[in-house]
């Protein structure tokens, strides 16, 4: 094998790497209730984060998505395809505008993010109520979509620089 060959490889397997691990840690931490006082256990949407982003700056396979929704079904303890199903359909939503996401300023990023959370948290309030034949109080619902949309920024910082270090690949001959 050749050497720089070699190098490149090694270099394409450690970026994305890197972006697995991030994603990863934002399934983990989606996956992770935050108890607030009188409203019970709520899930900020990391792991919606991670697919709004990558799915606008580059397109994963929905089965892939989907693969990824199933993890954090099983690890959060939610009805199997739940979050895989919100997923998918927030990735067809926001890949659905991406030309249009691309030339906008963070502001209107944030604001898209904001719409795709709440949308997010609407299809899984439905589908809760449904699942249990009541109407769910819908207040845990809001709570985690203004922290997912307020913890937006944050996140971003770390999956920015992990797309800046994918991005900077070596050109082949």
């Amino acid at each position: 094998m050749d050497s720089e060959f070699r190098t490149q490889l090694l270099g394409t397997v450690g970026r994305w790497s890197l972006v697995l691990a991030l994603v990863l840690a934002l399934l983990l931490l989606s996956a992770v209730p935050f108890s607030i006082t009188g409203f019970g256990d709520v899930r900020p949407f990391f792991a919606l984060m991670a697919v709004y982003y990558w799915s606008i700056l580059a397109s994963a396979p929905p089965v892939g998505v989907f693969a990824f929704g199933l993890v954090l079904d099983l690890l959060s303890g939610y009805p199997p395809g739940m979050n895989a199903l919100v997923l998918v359909a927030a990735q067809a939503m926001t890949a659905h505008q991406r030309k249009f996401l691309l030339g906008q300023s963070f502001l209107v990023i944030w604001a898209g993010f904001a719409v795709v959370a709440f949308c997010a948290g609407s299809v899984q309030w439905v589908l809760f109520s449904l699942l249990n034949l009541t109407v769910m109080a819908v207040l845990p619902v809001l709570i985690a979509v203004a922290l997912s949309a307020l913890m937006f920024p944050l996140c971003v910082l770390p999956l920015a620089a992990v797309y800046r270090v994918v991005a900077d690949r070596p050109e082949t001959p």
